[in-house]
Formats: C-alpha cells, structure tokens, sequence
C-alpha cells in the first residue's frame, strides 16, 4: 500500500479508503482515479482477510449446491456466481450436498460459521426445497429453486421455462408443421409444467387447438424419450416432437431410426436444455431452447452484491432458441 500511496502522490489512509470503497469518506474522483491507476499498474491486490478483520465486513459468498458440481451443463450457474462477485473482490465458498451425509442446515450452519455475506441456493433443477434453519438471518438468494416456505418472500432467479416451451412450439409451427406432440417430462414438475404452458399458448396463437394436439409424459431419460416416441409414431404420423428436455430428443431420435424413418425428412425434433456434448454431437444436431443457466448465476450474484436486501420475488431470465439440423418444414403431403 505504501508504494500505491507513493506513485499517487497520496497518504496511505487515501489509498485505504479508495481501495475499500469508502463512500463515507470524502475523496476527490481524480485523486480516487489516480490510486486505482497506481494500484492497477504495480498490480497491487488488497488484502481481503486483513480488511474483513479490520471492517467487520465480509469477502465470502456460501454457495450450497446439489448436483451442480457433477452436472457439466448446470455447473454454468456456479461460473456465473463466481464472473458476478469477482470483480468486488468476493470468493465463493462452494458446498455441495451431492453424495454427503451433510443436511442443507447443516452446510448452512457451516458457511454461517465461516462469516460469510450471503449464501446463495443452487439446485440442478427447478423445484422447491425446504428452506433452512438460519435461512431467514443472512442474505438469500435461490437460483433454479425456492424455498417451500415464504417463496413469495424470497429472492428467486429462474429461466423463464413458459416462454421457453412457447419458443420451441413456436418454432415447429412457424416450420410449418401442423400434428405436433408434446413429449414431457415428469408432470407434476415445474419446468414441465411452465413447458407445457407455453406449448399450448403457442398453439393457440398459430391457429391450432391445443386439445387436438398430443401431449404425453414421461422421464427426463433417453429411455424415457425412446418410448414415449416409439409410442406415438406407432399410433400415428405427427410431423414434429417437441421434447422435454435433450435427453429425451435423442431417444426420440432413436425411436425415429428404429422404425425406418428419418430426421428431419420425416419428423422433426425439438430438445429442451442445450446440453453440452449431447445436443450438437448426434446427428443431426438438435435444434433446441438453451437453458441460461451461466446468466442466471450472474444475476444471483448481482442481486447478493445489491444494496439492501436482494429483491424478493422471482426473477425470470431469457432462455434462447437454438436452431439446428433436426428442424425442417413438414415434407409434402405429410
């Protein structure tokens, strides 16, 4: 610090309070600017456990995941959390419950314990879990879950999932094709559900009615999505299969193959997810809805870095069509 001090032409105590962001503290914006020129160029970083001990304040953000850590594509949301709080010169200290004995009091009690600022929920999967004993005494935020209890109360951030299944929908009848199934996942899930919603909003706006139109679930498996599809193109000839998540498309695509038929000649494919490794490896590559889940994870750590408490209620994020190879107009006559 004393070298920051001497390059600026500052008192050490100037440069304490530039680099810690004291607002309180009267300090003129060209001298504020030559102290962060003068710590950027000798590369000086503060040293945060010694102001955390100076300031009472804390540099730790608690992250409790679950099966965020083992899940490649979801693990973007915990990248997020990190891109959002490194740059104030905050660390994540990362719990995962995958595969531990640990409760989720437990591992709250734990970062609790550490000092942490916050402590932000991450879950693989939209869905409710039970809130945690001491959840209510430090900030809060739950990405791609809430809490059971006093959800409206809490800071949520989640993909956008109606909009989402409306944007796949929309996609395949934009493509022209009429005799479109629905395959879902789990049906008392929620992103099954907000889907779903969305599908059957599309439908009505393309002229369609949605109880015409075929909607069947199952899991969010290969096995499931072979199944399920096999199922249908048996019954019946639809043109198009919009999928409940990437998983399932390429069981569809499976089934598709199995009975002689081509993709995207003879049905076209939707996935759901963007799943890396999967969604533009088989063939042909899946047109599908990504799920933003690195965005969604910035956002978690923007709204835990907010002044005052973080914003309550559900803060949804745009998902994004990608567009392509199994997506094609309906062939002529179908």
């Amino acid at each position: 610090m004393k070298d920051v001090a001497k390059r600026a032409g500052v008192s050490q105590p100037t440069v304490s309070f530039v680099l810690n962001d004291r607002r309180d503290v009267s300090v003129a914006e060209e001298t504020r600017a030559r102290v962060l020129e003068a710590a950027a160029e000798l590369n000086f970083r503060p040293n945060r456990a010694a102001q955390s001990l100076r300031s009472n304040r804390p540099y730790t953000i608690g992250v409790i995941t679950d099966q965020i850590v083992s899940q490649p594509y979801a693990g973007q949301i915990l990248l997020g959390i990190q891109q959002a709080v490194q740059p104030d010169g905050y660390v994540c200290y990362v719990v995962e419950r995958a595969g531990t004995a640990d409760t989720r009091d437990d591992a709250v009690s734990n970062l609790l314990a550490q000092g942490v600022a916050g402590v932000v929920y991450a879950s693989h999967g939209a869905n409710p879990i039970r809130a945690s004993r001491g959840a209510r005494d430090t900030r809060s935020v739950y990405v791609n879950c809430w809490p059971h209890v006093d959800g409206e109360q809490a800071c949520v951030v989640l993909a956008d999932e109606y909009a989402g299944g409306a944007m796949a929908a929309r996609a395949a009848f934009e493509a022209g094709h009429r005799d479109v199934v629905f395959l879902g996942g789990f049906r008392d899930d929620y992103a099954c559900h907000e889907r779903e919603r969305g599908f059957v909003d599309a439908a009505r706006q393309a002229g369609l009615d949605p109880d015409k139109l075929r909607r069947v679930y199952g899991g969010y498996q290969i096995g499931s999505g072979y199944q399920l599809a096999l199922s249908v193109l048996q019954e019946s000839a639809p043109t198009a299969l919009v999928c409940g998540n990437d998983r399932m498309a390429v069981g569809a695509l499976l089934a598709v193959h199995s009975l002689g038929l081509e993709c995207p000649r003879d049905v076209s494919i939707i996935g759901y997810d963007d799943q890396p490794d999967i969604a533009d490896q088989v063939h042909p590559a899946l047109t599908t809805v990504r799920l933003p889940h690195l965005e969604m994870g910035a956002l978690a750590g923007q709204l835990m870095l907010a002044d005052g408490d973080p914003d309550p209620g559900r803060h949804l994020v745009d998902c994004e069509l990608v567009v392509r190879s199994s997506l094609a107009a309906p062939r002529a006559g179908a």
